[in-house]
């Protein structure tokens, strides 16, 4: 849990204050507390202004000193600090210094989403450190007990105005949380960006640089003792786009929490997926990786910073390949080609295959529509792999699922089915469940085939239980097909049917009767 507006209202140097404006943000995280008392009336102020960085998720506390008579100028001041990505401001001697609050600035305030707080008015005795002190010691309690970088990393990115969305920012940011000093590099150690812990810090890259080239691993830290002790922590980061990046911490203030290091990492490989890049280069595949992980803040967090509602991606589709092939250089074209048969939400290679999930309902008709143009797609282009249809996922849980259980039984699913052309998730459910039962040993499997064994006694059980096989796993309990498919009769299959019927004691085919027929003939292919 992070600390946001909201919450710092509860402490007591804030009960009395008032929310003027910007209601709808008070569950924006801060992570900092600034004065400002510079404006823009003077050449040396504006310059002052100008020279000042701002990075977001930080409360200004002014009293507009400078400018308590100038409504346009306060105006201009909020209008800055909005388009800086600042949470918002709290407004001090309201009655003494400032005459009041004009109606402008909360309407402004309202209109931009920038909260306005005002200190009770017409109080002389009031302090900005006991808002400082009280803000950021709940602030930073708050970070020891709740390493929660990641997602308020993303908490943060979602606010931060578009021309600041950089690698410089990423930085800031995390130097800012970490209260340390942090560089990107490339794999030469050429660095990229840095940011300074203070600003005004000097650090000699150079000797920090040819110490990590004799810590080989790309995850490590190491202690340098000197006038002052300083904390070295190195590890390899991989923006989709980029080559081999390293991310540089020094800490002066021992240290972290192998969580919280672990989180940094993460926050910042994520945060480079999404703005290490140029502009119209999109990248959902963090996106995806946080869908398939089950990761609901992130998925929101993302969900939000790309305008796509997770909650409508109710089907997943997945092509995967057989050989182990890289698929990603296929997602522009299968994008593309599945855009002609369905709106498409997502899609993005993840690991070594695609998924797409589209939005809105289909009929089965279009589905297999679609699918089908897919597989004439893959055979075309010389790929071998399998489409597996995942409809009606209803939580976000569900697609994870998915796709594990694709993933661990698509190859004995290939075996049971080996002329499907695709695959629906029930049958892959369906193979694990046969492939469960195969695990729990030969007793156990044999209960199963057992079934098999009054059919296969017979001079013609072969020819019988080959035919139960092609009617009932590959050709949906269809006849002609059966038969077309074996080079015999439909005569001939109808007797081996019947024949089967009367050795079973029930009509194959029908159901539940026919369920565990069904799982033998499955086990005996998956068994070889």
């Amino acid at each position: 849990m992070s600390v946001t507006v909201s919450k710092l209202m509860e402490l007591p140097c804030l009960r009395r204050a008032k929310v003027l404006a910007g209601h709808n943000s008070l569950d924006r995280i801060v992570t900092n507390i600034t004065v400002l008392e510079y404006s823009t009336p003077t050449d040396v102020q504006k310059k002052l202004y100008d020279s000042i960085e701002f990075w977001g998720s930080e409360l200004i506390l002014t009293g507009f000193c400078n400018i308590a008579d100038d409504v346009e100028a306060q105006c201009d001041n909020i209008r800055k600090f909005a388009m800086a990505g600042e949470v918002g401001m709290i407004l001090y001697y309201v009655g003494l210094i400032l005459p009041k609050v004009d109606r402008k600035l909360i309407k402004l305030a309202d209109e931009l989403d920038f909260v306005l707080i005002c200190m009770p008015e017409n109080e002389p005795n009031l302090r900005y450190g006991e808002v400082i002190h009280e803000a950021m010691d709940a602030i930073i309690r708050d970070e020891l007990d709740n390493p929660t970088f990641t997602v308020d990393l993303l908490e943060q990115m979602m606010k931060v105005p578009p021309g600041q969305q950089s690698v410089k920012t990423i930085l800031r940011l995390t130097s800012d949380r970490l209260r340390a000093s942090a560089v990107i590099t490339d794999s030469e150690y050429h660095v990229l960006s840095e940011a300074l812990w203070p600003r005004n810090q000097t650090i000699s890259w150079v000797d920090i640089f040819s110490q990590a080239t004799m810590h080989i691993d790309n995850d490590c830290a190491w202690e340098i003792r000197g006038e002052r002790t300083l904390w070295i922590y190195k590890a390899e980061i991989h923006p989709c786009t980029h080559s081999r990046m390293y991310l540089f911490v020094i800490s002066e203030r021992g240290k972290f929490d192998q969580i919280l290091w672990k989180q940094v990492v993460e926050g910042v490989r994520l945060s480079m997926g999404v703005w290490g890049k140029t502009h119209d280069q999109t990248d959902l595949s963090e996106l995806t990786r946080a869908i398939i992980l089950d990761e609901p803040i992130k998925m929101r967090r993302l969900g939000d910073l790309y305008h796509i509602d997770v909650a409508s991606l109710r089907d997943m589709w997945i092509i995967r390949s057989l050989m182990g092939e890289n698929l990603s250089p296929w997602v522009k074209a299968v994008a593309e080609l599945s855009s002609l048969y369905a709106k498409i939400g997502l899609c993005e290679h993840y690991e070594n295959d695609i998924l797409i999930f589209p939005v809105g309902n289909r009929t089965l008709r279009e589905m297999d529509e679609w699918t089908n143009a897919l597989v004439k797609f893959c055979k075309a282009n010389n790929l071998s792999v399998k489409i597996t249809r995942c409809p009606l996922l209803q939580y976000t849980s569900d697609a994870k699922h998915a796709y594990e259980t694709n993933q661990a039984y698509l190859e004995d699913s290939v075996r049971v089915f080996p002329l499907r052309e695709f695959f629906t998730i029930s049958e892959i459910e369906f193979v694990k469940e046969c492939r469960e039962i195969a695990t729990k040993g030969k007793a156990n499997v044999r209960q199963y085939l057992s079934l098999l064994d009054s059919i296969l006694a017979g001079k013609d059980g072969i020819d019988i239980v080959n035919t139960l096989t092609v009617f009932l796993l590959d050709k949906n309990s269809n006849i002609t097909e059966t038969a077309a498919d074996l080079f015999v009769h439909k005569n001939t299959v109808k007797y081996r049917l019947q024949k089967a019927s009367d050795l079973l004691g029930f009509r194959v085919g029908d159901v539940p009767q026919s369920k565990n027929l069904i799982y033998a003939l499955a086990l005996r292919r998956i068994m070889g």
